[in-house]
C-alpha cells in the first residue's frame, strides 16, 4: 500500500468523536454487493492515489455504482472510509483476544512488549489505510474499546489495564497503580499518536518499541530520587 505522502497537520482539526456512519445498512444481497464494491473501490483508490485522489465520483467510476446509489448508503466520503476501518477493527478484535490470552502467562516486561508491539502493528495498519482519517478520528479508533461495553476510557482502563497490574502486583513497585494503569492505557496511546503525526518514520523502528516498554516499566517500577546515582 502506498505511503508516499507526508501526514497532514491536525492543528486545526476538531476533537474527534464517533466514526461517520452509514445512512442505512444493506439488507438485501444486491445492496450488500454494492456496498462491498464501493469498499473495494475505496481501497484501490487509496492504494493508488491516496486520500487526495479519493472522491465519491472516482469511487463511483471504479466501483461501477451510480453516485446516487452510493449516497443512498453513505452520507459522505468519510463514511465510506469509516466502513473500511470498522472492518479492520472487527478483524483485529479477534486477534486481540488471542494476545490477551498469551500475555497472562508471560513475565511483566515480556507481556508489556507483546501488548505494545500489537498496538503498534494495528496502529500502523490503520495509519497506512488513510493517514489523515486516522489522525482525525484517532480517539474513536481504539482497538481495546472497539465493540466493548466501555463508555469512557476510564472504564476501559479499570476493566483491562488495572486488573493486569493487580495480577502482577509482585512485579511492580508503584504506590499508585491506578495512575500507572492510566498512563499505560492512555498516556502511551497519546505518545503513539504524536509519533505518527510528527515522526511517522520512527513508528516501525525497534527503538520506538523499546522506548515504549521502558516508559511503561518506568511507570510501574519508579525509582526513588537519587536511586542509581553515585554518592558525591
Amino acid at each position: 500500500m502506498s505511503n508516499r505522502r507526508k501526514p497532514p497537520s491536525s492543528e486545526s482539526w476538531p476533537a474527534p468523536g464517533q466514526l461517520p456512519s452509514l445512512r442505512k445498512r444493506p439488507n438485501q444481497s444486491r445492496s450488500r454487493a454494492l456496498v462491498d464494491a464501493v469498499a473495494q473501490a475505496c481501497l484501490q483508490i487509496l492504494d493508488e492515489a491516496g486520500d487526495e485522489g479519493l472522491t465519491v465520483a472516482r469511487i463511483a467510476e471504479v466501483s461501477g455504482a451510480a453516485v446516487g446509489s452510493i449516497y443512498q448508503y453513505f452520507p459522505s466520503k468519510d463514511a465510506i472510509v469509516a466502513m473500511l476501518y470498522e472492518r479492520v477493527l472487527d478483524e483485529e478484535s479477534e486477534q486481540l483476544l488471542l494476545v490477551r490470552e498469551d500475555v497472562v502467562r508471560m513475565p511483566l516486561a515480556a507481556a508489556l512488549r507483546e501488548i505494545l508491539a500489537n498496538i503498534i502493528r494495528v496502529e500502523l495498519r490503520l495509519f497506512k489505510l488513510n493517514q489523515s482519517f486516522h489522525l482525525r478520528h484517532h480517539a474513536a479508533l481504539h482497538l481495546g474499546m472497539w465493540r466493548g461495553p466501555y463508555q469512557t476510557a476510564n472504564e476501559f482502563i479499570e476493566a483491562t489495564w488495572l486488573p493486569l497490574l493487580k495480577m502482577r502486583a509482585h512485579e511492580i513497585s508503584t504506590p499508585h497503580p491506578e495512575l500507572a494503569a492510566y498512563m499505560l492505557g492512555q498516556g502511551l496511546r497519546g505518545v503513539m499518536r504524536s509519533v505518527l503525526q510528527d515522526i511517522p518514520q520512527q513508528f516501525e523502528s525497534p527503538a520506538f518499541l523499546d522506548s515504549l516498554v521502558a516508559m511503561a516499566l518506568g511507570c510501574l517500577r519508579p525509582q526513588e530520587p537519587g536511586d542509581g546515582q553515585e554518592d558525591a
